[in-house]
């Protein structure tokens, strides 16, 4: 089953991998004044140690993006272009951030009682390596609660180019989500705070396995 998934995910994303300025069919969207707190976001976030290091000002207008039927919500920045399609019952939601960042996301959201987080970070690695991506690696993971888990992603493209991100899952044991934010490694460190933010701003309209997330 879980391989299965992969298939229709990987197939979503090569068709959307141009991303577009279209508006999500199924997510209502709405002005937001920046990225409310969860409890994903209690973790501590990682912090910039080179003082020289510039780092993308995080902006200050949020639109906040939900899906009631899948169950879940997030925030990305005011510009984001975005495309979400639906197959078979996956909802697959893309996006790049406006510039001057670079934040490349996808979220993917489907159910499967069976899956534990850990078999959703094996999943996320699947997914990009069906993409192309080599070397792919997910490190420094934490378990920020029994319904989240966060890590540390990389991977090797076309060109031998980098790309570096981070990976949040969440499950409420029946509904499952993926949220994949990347960009080039020279510009992790100047993309790191607005990746916390759009995972940070995620949430399930379920409560989660806990009832609280």
């Amino acid at each position: 089953m879980l391989r299965m998934k992969v298939v229709v995910f990987v197939l979503a994303a090569v068709g959307l991998i141009a991303v577009g300025c279209n508006k999500p069919a199924d997510t209502s969207t709405k002005n937001a004044p920046g990225p409310a707190a969860s409890p994903a976001a209690k973790a501590q976030k990682a912090t910039i140690t080179a003082p020289a290091a510039k780092v993308v000002p995080v902006p200050e207008n949020w639109v906040a993006m939900s899906d009631d039927e899948k169950g879940y919500g997030f925030k990305i920045p005011e510009g984001t272009e975005r495309k979400s399609q639906t197959f078979n019952g996956v909802d697959v939601f893309m996006a790049k951030t406006p510039a001057p960042s670079a934040v490349a996301a996808f979220v993917m959201a489907f159910k499967d009682k069976t899956l534990s987080k850990d078999d959703l970070l094996k999943f996320a690695t699947s997914f990009l390596e069906g993409l192309g991506e080599k070397d792919v690696k997910i490190t420094d993971v934490t378990e920020l609660s029994d319904d989240y888990s966060l890590g540390m992603i990389s991977s090797v493209g076309e060109g031998g180019k980098v790309t570096k991100g981070k990976v949040l899952v969440a499950t409420d044991v029946s509904d499952n989500y993926v949220m994949l934010l990347g960009t080039p490694e020279p510009e992790f460190k100047e993309n790191e705070k607005i990746m916390d933010e759009i995972w940070g701003s995620f949430t399930m309209t379920s409560g989660g396995a806990s009832g609280s997330s």
